[in-house]
């Protein structure tokens, strides 16, 4: 999940905000049942959000692969993961609100 963002020289990045994470929608199962991060002001803090949620339901996965995803005129990132147990795993994020922030 881990993406790296670089300003250009002289430019300031934006700074994840203070607000605590919240998430709406689904188990992330599927476009329709994505995760979605609120309150997110920049993409950092979207990114963050994604990584917390990775963290606290899918305990010691390994991302294999990160996508991006357009449907119905809504974004997603889409991480593919190994589970402990082996089994692989699709997990959908709803990136719409913070995507170009």
């Amino acid at each position: 999940m881990a993406c790296v963002v670089l300003g250009l020289a002289g430019c300031a990045a934006p700074h994840p905000s203070s607000q605590p994470v919240a998430y709406s929608g689904g188990d992330g199962s599927s476009c329709g049942k994505a995760v979605r991060i609120l309150q997110a002001q920049h993409r950092e803090d979207g990114m963050l959000g994604e990584k917390l949620w990775l963290d606290q339901n899918c305990a010691g996965y390994q991302k294999t692969s990160q996508a991006d995803l357009e449907s119905g005129g809504r974004h997603y990132e889409v991480f593919e993961l190994a589970t402990t147990d082996g089994q692989t795993r699709k997990v959908y994020f709803d990136t719409t609100d913070f995507i170009n922030r």
